[in-house]
């Protein structure tokens, strides 16, 4: 298992997520060599101060899947590491994050059996729109790098498969649709893959409630 892009080892901590940034980040305590400080300010008006070490891509084996109800909405969080590591890397992504929605989307392709890489991406295209995700790849039987795609999507077709709510329609008239109509499809979206992801991978609801709360409700 590796993060990469910084030789530190990080031995104390192994909880990580992804900021707006694009790069994953790792809180560390205060005068951790290579750490960087960051300001922050929470939804609710809270500040302060985090030192961290930051990464472009986490590898490993996908090791545990699973979700987790906080004070700021539900994480989806991901551990990996390999059969060696005393402590693995557990990723928490917002499903309510660009990240997290795409992840989701592509856990059910993920072979369990292979290491897997994650790199988290944040750029602008030549339209000046946002574009973030996660790009998630594995190497093939020839050992080749394969990206893993959506699962939910037909991209031949150009439709959604597996499930997946079908985006709505101009209603007749050609009137076009409403942004409440929108955020109301992208929460039932969200929730499908949430129920979906939880029945495949077997996860145990309402068991994420553990003593690792204050860690996740930090970030």
């Amino acid at each position: 298992m590796a993060l990469k892009n910084n030789p530190h080892e990080h031995q104390d901590t192994i909880f990580a997520t992804v900021l707006a940034d694009g790069l994953i980040h790792v809180n560390v305590p205060t005068g951790t060599e290579g750490a960087v400080e960051r300001e922050y300010e929470t939804s609710n008006g809270k500040t302060g101060t985090k030192t961290e070490l930051i990464y472009t891509e986490l590898s490993g084996m996908l090791r545990k899947v699973d979700f987790h109800e906080g004070d700021y909405g539900i994480n989806l969080l991901l551990v990996v590491g390999d059969k060696d590591d005393d402590k693995p890397v557990t990723l928490s992504l917002s499903t309510d994050s660009n990240f997290g929605e795409d992840v989701m989307k592509k856990l059910p392709n993920i072979d369990l059996k292979r290491p897997v890489t994650l790199t988290p991406f944040s750029f602008e295209d030549d339209k000046g729109k946002k574009k973030r995700g996660v790009t998630i790849t594995q190497l093939n039987k020839k050992k080749e790098v394969e990206k893993v795609g959506n699962f939910y999507y037909n991209a031949d077709k150009k439709v959604v498969a597996n499930g997946y709510p079908a985006v709505p329609k101009p209603k007749a008239g050609g009137k076009a649709i409403s942004k409440t109509e929108w955020r109301k499809y992208f929460a039932i979206a969200r929730e499908f893959l949430i129920e979906d992801i939880t029945e495949r991978f077997e996860i145990e609801e309402g068991n994420s409630k553990t003593k690792t709360d204050k860690e996740f409700n930090d970030f």
